[in-house]
């Protein structure tokens, strides 16, 4: 974990304190993508299995974080909240795992950043997927929207 990664991490689990329970650690930021690891320990349930509930947080968080950091190095305030969510669980996750976020179409930020700019509000398609054992579990896809608080 580099510099970047760990005072994000720590500005993350400030801004969403519940995070801090998810038991996740930043791995990676680049560009277009953030990738989170992810404890099944403080995630299992009865069935000794990745909790749903837990699985669709973190997609989540791995996402709006991905937005929040790209944002910030655009130099834009304002408010991120998600707007709608898609999940598929597609296999269970038996032990600790990778979300990796990305943007749906690289070329939509440039559309994003001018939608904000002109009118205060602005939404984007974030997507993610959890990896375990090299196989990805889940799908995830996120519209965001950043907009200026009244």
């Amino acid at each position: 974990m580099t510099i970047l990664e760990a005072t994000f991490e720590q500005k993350l689990f400030e801004l969403i304190p519940q995070t801090r329970n998810l038991g996740i650690h930043i791995t990676h930021i680049g560009d277009g993508e953030l990738q989170v690891s992810g404890s099944y320990a403080l995630n299992k349930n009865h069935l000794d299995i990745v909790f749903g509930g837990s699985i669709a947080a973190i997609s989540i968080t791995t996402a709006w974080s991905l937005l929040q950091h790209k944002i910030q190095q655009a130099g834009l305030t304002g408010s991120l909240v998600i707007k709608q969510q898609e999940i598929k669980f597609l296999l269970p996750v038996h032990s600790d795992f990778e979300c990796v976020a990305t943007l749906q179409s690289v070329e939509d930020w440039p559309l994003f950043l001018e939608s904000y700019r002109q009118r205060g509000r602005a939404k984007l398609i974030i997507n993610a997927h959890i990896v375990c054992e090299s196989r990805i579990t889940s799908t995830f896809q996120g519209v965001f929207v950043l907009y200026q608080p009244s």
